[in-house]
């Protein structure tokens, strides 16, 4: 199997190799043949304009979708985890970036032998469209948020989603691997106003930060309604903390 990488990444395996994704993720994607390759944070996996040869599983870390305006804007239009698929292209190049925003691994994929699978094999094809249909569903409603909502129903709404992400339960804390200034450029805010409103999330008594990248849900019911953006959400009722 050929797929061909970005020469500056660091295969872990030699490149070609067959590797059982099962022995590398939880993610139970029915997928045997695969490159394997790892990045370093702000390594590009692909450019804006490279073909789309591949798609991408992620196996370890989290990677970011990015568009920058030619006056230097930059959008970050999703984060990948382990088992999501990215560079779901339809044309013949990538119109995002996609770049590791920690230290990550993601499969290379073959497109031309993907597509050939998802004929033949119905557990392949279903589990490439269930991913597909959860990254729409997470578009829609990141639209959707940071179209109507408020500052902190934007941060809100994000910190309920990824914690939603954890397997088996929604957890109490959140691990942030992105900076603020991701987080900002994700929800169409100044990296102040995310500071801000972290802030304002703690004093009234939503959430604890212990640490910068920690971030521990207190009231999930709260958090939950103004994710939601239910503006009767009675957010004064909340524990304020210091």
């Amino acid at each position: 199997m050929n797929v061909a990488v970005r020469p500056r990444v660091q295969a872990l395996h030699a490149a070609g190799e067959l590797l059982n994704l099962a022995d590398v993720t939880t993610s139970c994607f029915p997928y045997s043949e695969a490159v394997i390759v790892s990045y370093a944070p702000g390594q590009e996996v692909v450019g804006e304009g490279d073909p789309t040869d591949n798609y991408f599983l992620v196996v370890r870390g989290v990677f970011r979708a990015v568009k920058v305006t030619r006056d230097g804007r930059r959008q970050i239009f999703a984060f990948y985890m382990p088992g999501d698929m990215c560079g779901l292209e339809p044309d013949d190049a990538h119109g995002l970036t996609i770049e590791a925003v920690s230290a990550g691994t993601v499969a290379a994929l073959s497109r031309q032998a993907c597509r050939a699978r998802m004929l033949r094999d119905p557990q392949f094809n279903n589990s490439v469209f269930d991913n597909i249909t959860r990254a729409l569903s997470r578009a829609v409603d990141h639209m959707t948020m940071v179209g109507r909502s408020s500052a902190e129903e934007r941060l809100a709404w994000f910190l309920w989603m990824l914690s939603g992400r954890a397997r088996g339960r929604r957890a109490a804390s959140v691990e942030l691997a992105m900076q603020r200034q991701d987080i900002a450029d994700y929800l169409g805010l100044t990296i102040e106003t995310v500071s801000r409103t972290f802030t304002h999330l703690k004093v009234q008594g939503l959430v604890a930060l212990p640490t910068t990248r920690r971030v521990e849900i207190l009231r999930p019911d709260l958090l939950e309604r103004l994710a939601a953006a239910d503006r009767d959400a009675p957010i004064r009722a909340a524990r304020a903390v210091g």
